[in-house]
């Protein structure tokens, strides 16, 4: 496995758990609640494993950067990020998709492709 394949591994598990998260919060905020008060008193366990997931997120971003030049992890991991909340909202959540984003998705993978080009 090349050091760009592994990075590339690196950044898709941070940014399928970042989305995975991101999900959780959102199906959080639609469940029925008086106040915000309520929410959170009814809500706990999916938000403090939303928090939880966050955590994790952060400690092994903090281990794959001991390996990994932080100018190409960090713009693949966070338009990875972009791309799976994307697709959380349009499959999960049914959010409606223009086609500015589908645009913008297309050139944050294009880039995410000049990135890992020569590496």
């Amino acid at each position: 496995m090349s050091k760009f394949t592994l990075l590339l591994t690196h950044a898709f598990i941070l940014a399928f758990m970042l989305a995975s998260s991101h999900a959780l919060m959102k199906w959080v905020s639609v469940q029925a609640h008086d106040n915000y008060l309520d929410l959170l008193l009814r809500q706990w366990p999916p938000i403090l494993l939303s928090l939880f997931i966050y955590g994790i997120v952060f400690f092994y971003y903090i281990l794959v950067l001991r390996s990994s030049p932080i100018s190409t992890l960090y713009p693949i991991y966070t338009g990875l990020s972009v791309l799976f909340v994307l697709l959380v909202g349009t499959v999960l959540f049914k959010e409606a998709v223009s086609i500015w984003q589908i645009m913008g998705t297309a050139l944050i993978l294009s880039g995410i492709v000049l990135i890992g080009v020569n590496r």
